[in-house]
């Protein structure tokens, strides 16, 4: 069973390895993608060190198995990666209904995320979690340098609520 904490300002460089290895096993077949790999691990580095207080960790016995975040520690989930060694295991799920929680905490109605239009994989997983789709875009990524197609998904995370109309005091 995996533990999810809150990240530390010290795990940035091994954030950054699960990151970058979850992201390169998805990447093949995206092109030109070896010669964004670079570029792809320094943006990995960059956000780990610098955005640690808006990750979450899953753990088992002190190793670190996947990660999420909400950069802006809104209903935006910007990140979720898991070690490829480690998927298929719930690790993910289990990240995905962490940061779910917290963004229904926080008062928001809906999470969305985005993810590269060529990644089956991720469609397939926020797919099967309740996510919709909502928009597709092409915008360039200052961190790859590149133009990027992105599916956006969004999930309604509050029940709708019905009932006669009268609140009840």
């Amino acid at each position: 069973m995996a533990t999810i904490r809150n990240a530390r300002a010290d795990e940035g460089d091994v954030l950054a390895a699960v990151g970058f290895r979850s992201w390169d096993s998805t990447a093949e077949g995206w092109g030109d993608a070896a010669d964004i790999r670079e570029s792809a691990y320094r943006s990995f580095e960059t956000f780990t060190r610098n955005n640690w207080l808006s990750i979450d960790v899953a753990e088992r016995a002190g190793q670190v198995l996947g990660w999420a975040a909400r950069e802006k520690l809104d209903n935006a989930i910007t990140d979720l990666w898991v070690d490829p060694v480690f998927q298929r295991q719930g690790i993910g799920t289990a990240l995905l209904i962490h940061i779910e929680d917290e963004i229904a905490a926080a008062g928001h109605e809906t999470a969305l995320t985005q993810v590269h239009s060529e990644n089956s994989a991720a469609l397939a997983f926020f797919r099967k979690a309740g996510y919709g789709v909502s928009w597709m875009t092409t915008a360039w990524s200052p961190k790859l340098d590149r133009d990027v197609d992105t599916v956006g998904l969004v999930k309604r995370l509050a029940e709708e609520k019905t009932g006669s109309g009268y609140s009840e005091f």
